[in-house]
C-alpha cells in the first residue's frame, strides 16, 4: 500500500472518531437562561440536531385559597397571581394527588352490543358521558375563558383539579407576569386538608422533549427534565370526609391521619407533628367518651400550637386570609429547587395551619352544638 493511501485512511479513521467525539447524545443545562441544549441524532433523516428546549418553571405564582360553607357544601375558591419578574405566563394550574376519590354517581348504563347496533351504542355511550361530565360541571369552576376538568382515578386512589385556558382566539394565553385571575371554584362537602398544587408557565414548544430518540439515555434525561418543569404550591383543598352518620372521634382520627404525610411534603416539621399527635391522643378517646371538658382542653391545645407560629393569625382568617399572605412555591420539591428557591424550615405551613384550625373548630363546634 502506498504511503499516499495509508495516509488518507489515516485522516478518515482520525475524522471519524473526532466527529464521534462531538456529535453524540448530550443534555446540558443552563441555570441563567433556565434551558436544555439537547443534541441527538434524528431518527428518520440520520442528521445531527441541536435544539434548545425552555423549562416550563420562569414562572412566580401565589395563589390564596378561601373556604366558605354553601348550604350543601363548601365552596374552595382559588386565585391565581404571577409575580411581575415572572419570565412566562401562567398556562396549567391543576391541584393533583388528592389522596381522596369522589363517588361518581351512577350513570346510565351501556347495555347494546356496537356489533349488533352501532348508532345505539353510540347514543348511549354519548348519554354516559354527557352525565358524567354534568357531575365534573357541578364540582369544578372556571372563570371565563379557561376550561375546567376533575380527573378521578380511582385506582391509584386520586382525585385532581385541571384550570387551563381556551381554545378560543379570544381565549386569555394565561395569568401574565404581573397578573392575577380568580374563579377557580371547587364545591365539595369534605373538610380542607392541603394538597399541591402544579403549575407551568408557557413557552412556544411545550412538547419539545415528545420527539427525542427512544434510548436508555433520553428516556432517564426527559424523566430528568420533566420532574424539574414546574412549581408547587400548597392549597386547600377538598380532602377529609365527614362521617356520616356524624362521629366527631372519627373525624378527629381523619385529620390525625392526614396531618402524618405532611412532614414528607414540607408542610409539618417532625418535632410539632409529635406535639401535636400527643394532643390528638387525648382528643379522640375524649371525643369517644364524650368527655368535654378533655376534648376541648385538647382542642385548645392544637390551635395555641398552630397560632403560635403565626403572629396575627386568627379564626376570623381561617375561611379567607390576608391578601399579602398568599402561598407562594415550596422550596425543596423538584423544579423548585431548580429555580434557586431558598429551603426555610417552619413548624408549619401558613396554609396547613388553617386547615388544620379550621378542623379543630369544626370539631369544636359540632361538639359545643350536640350534633
Amino acid at each position: 500500500m502506498s504511503y499516499f493511501l495509508k495516509s488518507r485512511l489515516v485522516a478518515a479513521t482520525l475524522l471519524a472518531v473526532v466527529g464521534a467525539a462531538h456529535a453524540q447524545d448530550s443534555a446540558v443545562f443552563d441555570p441563567q437562561r433556565g434551558t436544555w441544549q439537547l443534541n441527538y441524532q434524528d431518527a428518520e433523516t440520520d442528521k445531527w440536531v441541536s435544539k434548545t428546549y425552555v423549562q416550563q418553571n420562569g414562572i412566580k405564582p401565589m395563589i390564596s385559597t378561601a373556604l366558605s360553607w354553601g348550604g350543601q357544601g363548601f365552596t374552595y375558591s382559588y386565585r391565581v397571581k404571577n409575580g411581575s419578574n415572572a419570565k412566562q405566563a401562567i398556562d396549567t394550574f391543576r391541584i393533583w394527588g388528592i389522596s381522596t376519590v369522589y363517588a361518581m354517581p351512577d350513570l346510565p348504563l351501556i347495555t347494546v352490543d356496537p356489533k349488533k347496533d352501532a348508532d345505539g351504542w353510540t347514543r348511549q355511550e354519548w348519554s354516559r358521558l354527557l352525565a358524567k361530565r354534568k357531575f365534573e360541571n357541578e364540582i369544578v369552576k372556571a372563570p371565563t375563558g379557561w376550561g375546567a376538568a376533575l380527573r378521578i382515578d380511582a385506582q391509584a386512589g386520586q382525585t385532581s383539579f385541571v384550570w387551563t385556558p381556551g381554545l378560543k382566539d379570544t381565549d386569555p394565553d394565561g395569568v401574565a407576569p404581573g397578573k392575577h385571575q380568580a374563579g377557580f371554584d371547587v364545591l365539595r362537602p369534605e373538610l380542607p386538608g392541603v394538597a399541591r398544587a402544579k403549575l407551568t408557565g408557557s413557552t412556544k414548544e411545550p412538547w419539545g422533549l415528545d420527539n427525542l430518540p427512544n434510548t436508555a439515555f433520553w428516556s432517564q434525561k426527559v424523566d430528568e427534565i420533566q420532574s424539574q418543569d414546574y412549581l408547587l404550591v400548597p392549597v386547600l383543598a377538598p380532602i377529609i370526609e365527614v362521617p356520616k352518620p356524624y362521629d366527631g372521634a372519627e373525624l378527629a382520627r381523619r385529620v390525625k391521619l392526614h396531618v402524618q404525610n405532611w412532614p414528607k411534603y414540607g408542610h409539618l416539621t417532625q418535632d410539632t407533628l409529635e406535639r401535636l399527635n400527643r394532643q390528638f391522643d387525648v382528643l379522640i378517646p375524649a371525643l369517644q367518651g364524650s368527655n368535654k371538658p378533655a376534648a376541648r382542653q385538647a382542642a385548645v391545645e392544637v390551635l395555641k400550637e398552630v397560632f403560635s407560629h403565626h403572629p396575627g393569625m386568627t379564626h376570623e382568617k381561617l375561611g379567607k386570609d390576608d391578601d399579602d399572605k398568599d402561598a407562594e412555591a415550596m422550596a425543596g420539591i423538584a423544579g423548585n429547587l431548580r429555580v434557586g428557591l431558598p429551603v426555610v424550615v417552619i413548624p408549619i405551613d401558613r396554609v396547613a395551619a388553617r386547615a388544620l384550625a379550621f378542623n379543630i373548630v369544626y370539631l369544636l363546634t359540632r361538639m359545643e352544638l350536640g350534633r
